[in-house]
């Protein structure tokens, strides 16, 4: 006959099975936001559309060979967006699955970390990060590897710290050698990350256990030897990646100390974005604070899911597995072969929020079970680690809803309404002109074939201006469609007026629509004789503060994939 618990045991029983399950609730909340606004299906922009053309328009043996637009992504995670376009169309929802689920995976991937090695003040601290994180969660929502490279640069550690409780090495290597295939964040975590592995074994178990370990790593390097052969030498020879990014590695002729002292200029930037904390310089000295304390272990606490093997160690493992990401991010960067920069640099994000979830679960566990001189300083790092965790979550949950809210723009663009409109209204013989990044909207939105484009620039004032071509490239045409999207780095202030002046002096603007906050589009009629050349200001008045009086003329030529470069 069973006995049935005391009102107050029961109430306590209750709790305790309501915080075991916090972590799982968090995750489900998170995974709810991020289909809300994978539903609302933004129009692409323009990183999305440099990629989505290679998805449409070619197929998955063409990715062996370098990427339309100076591109680079890995094989596998290209063609699983490719799949799911030939299955469910080119739509923005079918085109971002792939991203979503990646995400989906990295707050999966969370739980299953806290719950394995972790108490629910950790496990709770890590799952909200990767769940609600501003910078994390919102590339989620682009045609863009990079949730895969944070999910894959999640897992990976973990699967390390696993192995070695497990005592089977072919696991890591056989996860390592098909993750690089789908994300460069599991390629880049690999090296030091076994090399810890194997120290770890060295220490523990002798010799030859870390022997065999390291073995097995000729299945990893065989891969890696066909991924660099097949795609990854694609993106070593863009010399364009380089000059781009040049500011987002150290000085060339640096020295070691210089190095240093340019990665903690850094370290301010990266908290805010990508790392989506609201203050500088606090996620990741209170991720280094917790490897630290994490690695010197903690007080026994039985967490919800005890670890398997030997588990007196296990959450040191675990910490010092993950304290080699950030360790091979600032080495490839000193190498000068990965930018530390912003959404480059996603991959070890959610390494720190393994840190500052360690911290939190360290000081838990000591403020419980710990002496009572231990206390104070374990209830300051709790409340340390929750004013971080609550910054980061309240912004992120602010920001995912007003992503799910506002769907019709991106990046203030609208290039889906914005060139079919354009599109619906084209007649035989019209003919486009846009700016340099304007031709990929028009080349994904309305199509590559049989689209004439004429790519324009600015030029200063000068002999090159007697005659840019502009008249001679637009003389068989008889209406321009006119659409002004992406041109916020490559044309001056005042670009706009500039050409819809010279354009209008051609022809008469037959019609016009704004579109979004930047998207501008018009049709001229050359036909039709204008009485007055107009400007932008004069058509959307909004624009008007943006637009500074310049001179100069523009650089023409037509628009072909094989030329265009980023």
């Amino acid at each position: 006959m069973r006995v049935p618990l005391p009102l107050s045991r029961l109430r306590h029983e209750r709790r305790r099975e309501a915080l075991v399950r916090l972590p799982a609730a968090i995750a489900a909340v998170g995974t709810v936001l991020l289909v809300a606004q994978w539903a609302g299906a933004r129009p692409l922009w323009l990183d999305e559309e440099f990629l989505a053309v290679s998805f449409r328009d070619r197929g998955i043996t063409d990715y062996f060979e370098p990427l339309w637009l100076g591109q680079t992504a890995p094989f596998g995670w290209l063609a699983l967006v490719r799949i799911t376009a030939i299955v469910f169309g080119t739509g923005e929802r079918a085109l971002r699955l792939v991203p979503l689920l990646f995400g989906i995976a990295t707050i999966g991937a969370a739980v299953w970390i806290g719950r394995r090695w972790m108490t629910v003040a950790g496990a709770s601290t890590l799952v909200l990060f990767c769940a609600f994180a501003q910078w994390l969660t919102y590339h989620v929502f682009e045609l863009k590897p990079y949730s895969a490279d944070a999910f894959l640069a999640l897992l990976l550690p973990a699967v390390a710290a696993w192995t070695i409780e497990t005592s089977r090495p072919a696991a890591f290597w056989i996860a390592a050698a098909v993750s690089q295939w789908f994300g460069n964040g599991a390629l880049f975590v690999t090296p030091l990350c076994a090399l810890m592995v194997a120290a770890i074994l060295l220490r523990r178990d002798g010799w030859r256990s870390a022997l065999q370990f390291s073995l097995f790593g000729a299945v990893w390097l065989v891969t890696f030897a066909l991924n660099y052969v097949l795609v990854l030498r694609h993106a070593a020879s863009y010399t364009f990646f380089y000059r781009f990014w040049s500011g987002a590695f150290p000085p060339v002729d640096a020295g070691v100390i210089e190095t240093l002292r340019w990665f903690g200029t850094q370290f301010g930037g990266f908290d805010v974005k990508p790392g989506s904390a609201r203050f500088v310089h606090t996620l990741w000295t209170t991720a280094a604070a917790g490897f630290i304390a994490a690695s010197r272990g903690r007080a026994r606490l039985p967490a919800p899911r005890p670890p398997a093997g030997k588990a007196d160690h296990a959450l040191q493992h675990l910490a010092l597995c993950f304290a080699t990401v950030p360790l091979a991010a600032f080495a490839l960067t000193a190498l000068r072969l990965v930018p530390f920069y912003e959404r480059l640099t996603l991959w070890m994000v959610p390494s720190l929020y393994v840190g500052v979830a360690l911290l939190a679960d360290v000081a838990w566990v000591s403020f419980i079970e710990g002496r009572s001189s231990s206390r104070p300083a374990a209830a300051a790092a709790i409340i340390v680690a929750a004013l971080i965790c609550g910054d980061i979550a309240a912004r992120g949950v602010e920001d995912g809803i007003r992503r799910a809210l506002s769907a019709a723009d991106n990046h203030r663009l609208d290039d889906r309404a914005a060139v079919r409109w354009l599109k619906s209204e084209k007649q035989a013989g019209d003919v486009w002109v846009t700016t340099h990044y304007g031709v990929p909207a028009i080349w994904w939105y309305a199509g590559i074939a049989g689209e004439r484009i004429i790519e324009v620039g600015h030029h200063p004032e000068g002999p090159e201006c007697r005659d840019d071509g502009l008249t001679a490239a637009l003389a068989a045409a008889p209406r321009v469609l006119v659409y002004l999207g992406f041109r916020f780095d490559d044309v001056p202030p005042g670009f706009d007026d500039l050409l819809v002046r010279r354009l209008s002096a051609l022809g008469s603007v037959t019609a016009y629509r704004p579109f979004a906050d930047a998207s501008e589009a018009l049709i001229i009629d050359r036909r039709v004789p204008s009485a007055a050349p107009t400007t932008m200001s004069q058509l959307d008045p909004r624009t008007a503060a943006d637009q500074k009086p310049i001179d100069g003329c523009f650089t023409v030529r037509v628009a072909e994939i094989p030329t265009f470069v980023r």
